[in-house]
């Protein structure tokens, strides 16, 4: 029982950590923006970030304005 508690914890754990590394790109992303005024586009491009990570990170920050 206690392995499993463990596992929960690891798992509960990786996402938080997920949620803070995406978060602390949109906040880097918006301030971007803000003072290079850049677009949202531009700002994804430099920081090299594609694929489902951008359409997600894009969709967070469209939510946000």
């Amino acid at each position: 029982m206690c392995e499993s508690f463990e596992r929960l914890a690891d798992k509960v754990a990786e996402e938080r950590a997920e949620q803070r590394a995406e978060q602390t790109k949109i906040d880097a992303i918006k301030l971007m923006m803000k003072n290079m005024k850049c677009t949202l586009e531009d700002a994804l491009n430099i920081l090299e970030i594609t694929g489902k990570e951008r359409a997600i990170i894009a969709r967070q920050l469209r939510k946000t304005v």
